[in-house]
C-alpha cells in the first residue's frame, strides 16, 4: 500500500543520491542535486537554490570544482549544509586539506576520490533552483580512490555502497 504526497517536503521516503561538495573559490556546498548531462562535451549539471549564497558566487565566478568524498567524511557534509557561507568560511571550519587550486582559484579538496573542475556554460531557472550546465575542464582521480561513495537520502540520513555488481556488456541484441 502506498501514501501519496503532493510536496518532497512532506514525502518520508528514502531517495539516494551521491553527494559532492561544490567549491566556488573558498565556499563549500554540501551538494546531491547534480548529474552528467553530455559525454562529448563533458558537460554536468548542478542544481542550486537561487536564495543560496553559492548562488550568487556561481553567478560572479562562473566556474566550480565538485569534490566527491568517501563516505567517510558524511558528518563534516552533514555539518556545512547547517552553514552559511556569507557568514562563515566553511572550508576553514571543515578542516578539509586543499590538494591544489584549479586556474579560476577553486580548491580541490585532497580527500576526495575524484573532483571534477568545471566553467558555467549556461543556465536554466527552474522552480526555486538554477541548474548551472557546466563544462567539464579537467579531471582529477585519486590514486587511492575508496570506492565508498557517500550517498545522501535526505533529513541527516547517510550511507555507501554495499555489495556490487557489474554486467556484462551485450553483444546481440535480440528485440
Amino acid at each position: 500500500m502506498f501514501k501519496t504526497y503532493t510536496t518532497l517536503e512532506e514525502a518520508t521516503h528514502e531517495q539516494p543520491r551521491v553527494t559532492a561538495l561544490l567549491c566556488c573559490q573558498e565556499n563549500l556546498m554540501p551538494l546531491s542535486w547534480h548529474m552528467p548531462v553530455s559525454k562529448s562535451p563533458f558537460r554536468y549539471a548542478v542544481a542550486v537554490r537561487q536564495e543560496n549564497y553559492t548562488h550568487t558566487l556561481l553567478n560572479t565566478y562562473g566556474s566550480f570544482t565538485l569534490n566527491f568524498l568517501p563516505i567517510e567524511h558524511y558528518e563534516v557534509v552533514n555539518s556545512l549544509g547547517k552553514m552559511h557561507g556569507n557568514m562563515e568560511n566553511k572550508l576553514t571550519q571543515s578542516k578539509l586539506k586543499i590538494a591544489c587550486r584549479d586556474k579560476n582559484e577553486n580548491s580541490v579538496l585532497a580527500d576526495s576520490d575524484f573532483c571534477y573542475t568545471c566553467v558555467v556554460n549556461e543556465t536554466y531557472e527552474n522552480g526555486d533552483h538554477t541548474i548551472f550546465i557546466a563544462d567539464v575542464t579537467s579531471i582529477h582521480v585519486n590514486e587511492h580512490q575508496s570506492h565508498r561513495a557517500m550517498l545522501f537520502s535526505g533529513r541527516g540520513r547517510y550511507a555507501t555502497l554495499g555489495e556490487a555488481f557489474r554486467a556484462e556488456k551485450a553483444t546481440d541484441y535480440k528485440y
